[in-house]
């Protein structure tokens, strides 16, 4: 890609709402896809799906419609969106790779980790499964989670890897907060309008949830302080969204789709 273009990608990661498996609580947020739907169509921008494979074995019907009815595509969020790591990497890989090639009959080329947490090992792994990219990075700060302050903002490769390409989540330079949907909820006005001016990489990574959007009766089981966290700017969710779209196409990006990305950085 040349140095003056920059490309914007929506990114959605296809999940239980906060894993919640209890009969009662299971995706219940996909009460509002026909809504999801109907706001993406009026939005006219690509949309990016990293579904998990249990997602994507139990609502053949959801990523059907999704499928249909929007301008997106999809890859793998791993199989079972556990985020405790207690697990062997490439078996659940492997067994989000089964999944998905079962629902779309190819193999995803792209891949996303629960809460970005991802090792160099792992990246490794990707490479030799198949993979093309890994978007898995917040070049931020999580305590407990990752520690990436010193990555780029920019598609890069790991030292952990050959080929295999990063894109990174966005994020604003300086201050390193994400430019995911959940920061503008709870910032609010301030960090929307900060869009606007700051300084930003070329290939802007903007992440949402179904969860970011739709209230439902999950977000009443999460403890104190994420449930204040979750819930706070949810009844302007999708104004916010709105307008930090409008503001990115302002800006000059392109909006776009990941694999594209990935082209564009490989040819």
């Amino acid at each position: 890609m040349s140095e003056d273009e920059k490309l914007a990608c929506l990114t959605l990661d296809l999940e239980n709402d906060w894993y919640f498996d209890e009969p009662g609580y299971d995706h219940l947020t996909f009460e509002y896809i026909d809504e999801f739907v109907e706001m993406i169509t009026d939005l006219d921008v690509p949309i990016t799906f990293f579904a998990v494979g249990r997602t994507i074995e139990r609502f053949p019907d959801v990523i059907n419609k999704l499928e249909n009815q929007l301008d997106c595509e999809f890859h793998l969020h791993s199989y079972q969106h556990d985020t405790s790591k207690d697990y062997e990497f490439r078996e659940e890989v492997h067994q989000g790779k089964e999944a998905f090639r079962n629902h779309f009959g190819v193999d995803p080329i792209g891949y996303r980790a629960p809460q970005g947490n991802i090792t160099d090992r792992e990246l490794s792994q990707l490479e030799e499964l198949g993979f093309k990219f890994d978007a898995s990075i917040f070049p931020s700060y999580r305590p407990g989670v990752y520690n990436n302050l010193s990555s780029p903002l920019e598609p890069y490769t790991s030292a952990a890897v050959s080929s295999l390409l990063e894109i990174p989540f966005g994020a604003f330079p300086g201050v390193r907060i994400p430019t995911s949907h959940s920061y503008f909820k709870l910032v609010g006005k301030p960090l929307s309008a900060y869009l606007s001016v700051s300084p930003l990489p070329n290939v802007l990574i903007y992440n949402i949830h179904l969860q970011d959007l739709y209230k439902t009766d999950s977000h009443d089981q999460l403890q104190f302080p994420k449930e204040w966290i979750m819930k706070r700017n949810l009844k302007n969710s999708e104004r916010i969204l709105r307008e930090n779209i409008s503001t990115i196409h302002s800006r000059g990006y392109k909006w776009t789709t990941m694999t594209e990305v990935y082209h564009a950085y490989t040819t």
